[in-house]
């Protein structure tokens, strides 16, 4: 888990309001591995990801930078382990990352992965 307490890279950070630093499958904790949503080119293992190409049409860092934002494609893209709410926490995350910048959000996604090991 040494990406967790590595400093911010910039590469990790997603238009969808991950942080792949964090992932498992980044730090082939679980497989399939993966090198990132932004050096896969929306393209990870688990198939296209459609809010990956919406926000690069937009020409938006990420969502939150969207004059859309949310829309149905955001809200409708979430892990069905995880359920809806998890693209509301995310929508979250992304205003706050847009007003607090990259830094601070990266640090509010671990307090929350963390809160998330904590209480599975």
């Amino acid at each position: 888990m040494a990406a967790r307490d590595s400093a911010l890279d910039e590469s990790l950070l997603t238009p969808c309001g991950e942080y792949c630093g964090f992932c498992p499958h980044l730090n082939k904790e679980r497989t399939p591995f993966c090198t990132g949503c932004d050096s896969q080119k929306g393209q990870p293992f688990h198939g296209t990801c459609k809010v990956y190409f919406c926000a690069k049409e937009h020409a938006v860092e990420h969502c939150g930078l969207c004059t859309e934002f949310p829309c149905d494609l955001f809200i409708g893209q979430y892990d069905p382990r995880q359920g809806q709410r998890s693209a509301l926490t995310r929508a979250g995350l992304l205003a706050y990352r847009k007003k607090a910048g990259p830094g601070r959000f990266v640090e509010m996604t671990k307090k929350l992965s963390d809160e998330e090991t904590k209480n599975p």
